[in-house]
């Protein structure tokens, strides 16, 4: 299976120097849950999570922290060369719902399991 049969959905990015407050920001007015952290060349750097921020931010109670400081590191992801049974093996991989998609390096989007459902399942019609 190939990503060209398959939408990869927009991600929320942030910048390696933005604030936990600036990111947490982001994540309530795009209802989202999970914001990737890239550099200025818009290159994965790492994943921060709500979950991140109340254990990482508020259990330490420095709101100073930026988004290197925050994030996970060495996210597993996908490039976009690649086919759909890899992103399926990172997601099993990672315990993971979601897939990061990339091409050299820089973020494209993330596909999700439920969306490889979905094509598997549109294909047999």
């Amino acid at each position: 299976m190939e990503f060209s049969k398959i939408k990869v959905q927009e991600v929320l990015t942030c910048k390696l120097d933005e604030s936990a407050v600036e990111i947490a920001r982001k994540l309530e007015e795009k209802k989202d849950r999970r914001i990737f952290v890239v550099n200025e060349d818009n290159e994965l750097q790492g994943i921060i999570t709500t979950t991140d921020l109340v254990y990482k931010v508020l259990g330490k109670e420095d709101l100073n922290l930026k988004a290197e400081d925050i994030m996970t590191k060495d996210i597993k992801h996908v490039e976009v060369s690649e086919d759909l049974d890899k992103a399926l093996e990172v997601m099993n991989d990672t315990k993971s719902f979601v897939c990061p998609v990339t091409e050299d390096k820089k973020i494209l989007g993330l596909i999700s399991y439920h969306d490889l459902v979905n094509h598997v399942f549109s294909s047999i019609e």
